[in-house]
């Protein structure tokens, strides 16, 4: 039986997920994709437009490719490859040696380039074939408030009865992302976080699923265009006025066992608080009785956009945004007036998440 294997990323343990089959490992960041620090890389960069290169490549894909609806595979026209900046560096070494065995009748280094060439080209196959067929389940990401990171889930599944090594994903972006190892017929979910600005929704940048698997010298990737989006809340004030009490009527819910009002008696059980013994009670009845006590009721809040006077459109949302939040926290029904919707009286998630969702899409 295989070990389990130990996860690793750039800055230290991660912990493994997936069960049964699943063999997800960590990876740490290409070294050969980032550029030398200091001065050196900034030449390199300002050389080297990789940004706009990067940008041209992916629209002139993109007019040839439509965006996917998982679950999708990747077909062998959907992977490219090319060689590494190690595996250029392989070759043009594979070339001086050729030439000095050339230059001094050396056989036994001209047999060495060719093992190594021929070698060098079989990983060509293997990388490609790691990625050939791989199955794109699902693109989930969760609503997150502005400012904070979008955790986006790409969930890949190994239809083939065959390892699958190194299978990394970032953003279109980013040099690097999360990697993992996939088992024969098993599955695996890749973790990336997407900075988030302004509410509203999100379109998702391209995806890119790469190998260098085996040795480093080529590596194989494939575009994935997700339809997914992502709705970002407005971000919640960090000093709210306080939480308003406009509605008619006490229909907050009542924490029952807890306050200091009475609402009813029961009979005496054993470890009842000696304080809440109604005593006159039980001696006219020759039985012992425990009051049961709850806490007040609290009033209905409507949290209405045209009450916040004085303040510009995003600075309301931010303020109701907060309001939502100390609400659900104290456990309050509420509503929300904005301008041409309303979202009546309610309590719960559902209630939070679509009171939220109407700020986030709010157009004023």
């Amino acid at each position: 039986m295989a070990a389990r294997p130990v996860s690793l990323n750039a800055s230290g343990p991660v912990h493994p997920s997936g069960s049964g089959t699943d063999a997800i490992v960590r990876r740490r960041p290409d070294p050969w994709l980032a550029p030398p620090p200091g001065p050196l890389g900034r030449r390199l960069r300002r050389l080297w437009p990789t940004d706009r290169f990067r940008s041209w490549v992916i629209a002139r894909v993109r007019r040839r490719r439509d965006s996917i609806r998982p679950p999708h595979v990747l077909g062998y026209r959907q992977v490219f490859i090319l060689p590494t900046m190690f595996g250029a560096g392989f070759a043009l070494m594979l070339v001086f040696t050729a030439l000095g065995g050339l230059n001094f009748n050396n056989n036994l280094a001209l047999l060495l380039v060719f093992v190594l060439g021929a070698l060098a080209q079989a990983t060509t196959l293997l990388a490609y074939r790691d990625l050939a067929g791989l199955e794109v389940v699902a693109v989930r990401v969760d609503p997150v408030f502005a400012g904070e990171p979008a955790h986006l889930h790409l969930d890949l599944r190994n239809p083939e009865d065959r390892h699958r090594f190194a299978v990394e994903g970032a953003l279109a972006t980013d040099r690097s992302g999360d990697c993992l190892d996939l088992a024969p017929s098993g599955a695996g979910s890749l973790a990336l976080s997407l900075p988030t600005r302004q509410r509203g929704w999100l379109e998702l940048p391209p995806l890119r699923l790469q190998t260098r698997y085996p040795l480093g010298l080529f590596r194989a990737w494939a575009w994935v265009f997700p339809e997914t989006r992502c709705l970002v809340y407005p971000r919640p004030a960090q000093d709210p006025p306080p939480l308003p009490q406009t509605g008619a009527g006490r229909t907050g819910q009542a924490r029952r066992g807890e306050g200091d009002q009475v609402y009813g008696l029961r009979n005496y059980r054993a470890g009842d608080p000696l304080k809440h013994i109604a005593w006159r009670t039980s001696a006219r009845h020759d039985q012992l009785y425990t009051r049961q006590m709850e806490a007040p009721r609290e009033a209905n809040c409507v949290l209405d956009f045209r009450r916040l006077d004085g303040l510009d459109t995003e600075r309301r949302l931010s303020v109701l945004a907060a309001w939502v939040l100390m609400a659900e926290h104290r456990a309050l029904s509420w509503s929300l007036e904005l301008p041409g919707l309303t979202v009546p009286a309610a309590t719960g998630p559902a209630h939070r998440a679509a009171c939220l969702e109407a700020l986030a899409l709010f157009e004023g």
